[in-house]
This record gives structure tokens, sequence and C-alpha cells, in this order.
């Protein structure tokens, strides 16, 4: 697989996020119900949450992480902001700094980030043209008490669902690397 220049600098951007001490993390997720909205993201496992839009991580230095499902490098990829927030209207935000999944890692301060990169060759129907594109489809994040977050561009079509598929407009988020590889959510 051949990095572009344009990949190469996705990962220069990614290690600006070494050195980030996280204080606050949300989830943006589509308010399906607006008037008694509540949150889609929990999913049957602990500690691995299906979120529909973003993940914000507040960090000291007043700066505003966002990670999202992109469509950079191919559609169903993974995005990343830093002090520029997606206007995305109809969305909720759940603060879930307490939660069991990212309590650990409040106050913590990110010391790694790691992007799998893959690719997928589509093919026009009607003119038989295959093209290829290399896309972010996780990144796993280690915190200065050695423990991992990893988030990829995948989610569950349906509630009871085993494993999670790809190409989808999904984030999947946990810090169990066993469960990840369990749903397929990495290899």
């Amino acid at each position: 697989m051949t990095l572009t220049q344009e990949h190469l600098d996705f990962e220069k951007l990614s290690r600006q996020l070494i050195g980030l001490t996280i204080l606050k993390v949300e989830y943006s997720e589509i308010a399906y119900e607006p008037t008694n909205p509540k949150p889609n993201y929990p999913t049957q496992f602990a500690n691995l949450d299906s979120v529909d839009f973003s993940i914000f991580l507040h960090t000291d230095n007043d700066k505003l992480v966002e990670i999202y499902w992109d469509g950079k490098f191919f559609q169903y990829g993974i995005g990343i902001k830093i002090n520029e927030q997606s206007d995305f209207s109809g969305s909720i935000k759940w603060d879930v700094s307490t939660n069991d999944l990212w309590k650990k890692f409040i106050g913590t301060t990110i010391i790694e980030i790691h992007i799998t990169w893959e690719t997928v060759t589509t093919t026009e129907e009607k003119t038989g043209k295959t093209e290829s594109f290399v896309y972010p489809q996780d990144i796993k994040i280690t915190f200065s008490n050695d423990k991992k977050v990893i988030i990829s561009a995948a989610g569950f079509l349906d509630q009871g669902d085993k494993e999670v598929y790809g190409m989808l407009d999904n984030l999947t988020v946990t810090d169990n690397e066993e469960l990840a590889r369990q749903v397929k959510m990495i290899n």
C-alpha cells in the first residue's frame, strides 16, 4: 500500500493529538426523537459504544478534537478536526466523561496514535472501471495510563448483531482490544 502526501498529512495531523490531556468526552448523535431524546450509542457489549456521528475530546490548551466518519479518502473513513467543529444541525451531544468506557481516560495524556489504513477497490457497474482507495479505517489512541481506546469507522446494522460492518456512517469505540477483534472492529 502506498500512502500519498495527503495520507502523510493526515498522519501528521493525528500526531498533533499527542501530548493533549483529556478533560471531557462527548458523543454527537442524530436526535432521532427531538422531543424526548435518549442516547442511541449503548450496545449490548460492555464498554463498546456505537456513535452515530462524532466523538469530541475536550483537552487542555483549549483544544477541541473531533473524530468523526468522513469521506476525505473514501466515503466511510475516519476524520479528525482540531478546533474546527462540524456543523451538523439536528444532532445532540451526550457527555460520556463519567461512563465506564471513558472515565479512566479523563485527566490522562495521549502518548501515541496509530492509524490503520485499509484499501478498498470499487468497480463501476456500467463501465467496469475499477478504482482503489486507501483510507483510515480505525485509530488506536494510547494514553499515559497505558490504556488504549480504539475508534473504528464501522457500526452494527441491527441491535443484537454480534459483529460490526464497515462502509457505514458510524463509529464504534471500545477500550477492549479483544472485544474489538471479536466483533470485527479490527483484524
